[in-house]
């Protein structure tokens, strides 16, 4: 009798073990649901917390990576109808055109990945993220239409060059992207 139920439980946790495995890669997971793009957002220091910015980002549906598993990131709605969705990294903006600008550590920018976003109730496109602002490190934001001076003051949502990088092959690994979508601006000192 001890087997009957043994054996469910054994091809529950292989399907599960699966499913882990194959979506994530060096704690990356590949989701495929409603998220927050704030690749090129531009942010506002949070006036009540000095360490936070308020986010303007894009709404799109499709492929994306996090490095929290997707069923905790799913997008949801209260009983008043308040939607809620998570910043995740897609190449969408690279692919229509933006171009990933670097800016030196020191300067402002403003962490997003997996943060909870509310869904602006005036636009559908858009969403509303609380981001942690941090100011160590190069990184890159598809913000400021390549214009370094913006580095400075901007707080663009962006990413360490490295997660940057890491992103868009994990991005291109699962998806069978041949050809990487990153595209620099040209290099200008500040």
């Amino acid at each position: 009798m001890k087997r009957i139920f043994f054996l469910p439980i054994v091809i529950v946790l292989g399907i599960l073990a699966f499913f882990f495995f194959y979506e994530s890669d060096k704690g990356m997971y590949l989701c495929n649901h409603e998220y927050a793009l704030c690749t090129s957002a531009l942010c506002v220091p949070d006036p009540n917390h000095p360490d936070q910015a308020i986010c303007f980002c894009d709404v799109e549906e499709g492929s994306s990576m996090s490095t929290t598993p997707c069923n905790m990131l799913m997008p949801s709605a209260d009983a008043h109808g308040v939607r809620t969705l998570y910043s995740t990294y897609s190449s969408k903006q690279f692919a229509e055109g933006k171009k990933g600008m670097k800016c030196p550590s020191g300067t402002p920018w403003t962490w997003c990945l997996n943060k909870r976003c509310t869904v602006d109730p005036f636009d559908s496109k858009k969403a509303i993220c609380v981001c942690d602002i941090m100011r160590t490190g190069e990184w890159t934001t598809l913000g400021g239409n390549c214009d370094t001076t913006t580095c400075k003051t901007g707080y663009y949502s962006g990413a360490s060059v490295k997660d940057a990088e890491q992103g868009n092959a994990f991005l291109m690994k699962k998806l069978k992207i041949a050809k990487s979508p990153l595209n620099w601006c040209e290099a200008k000192s500040l």
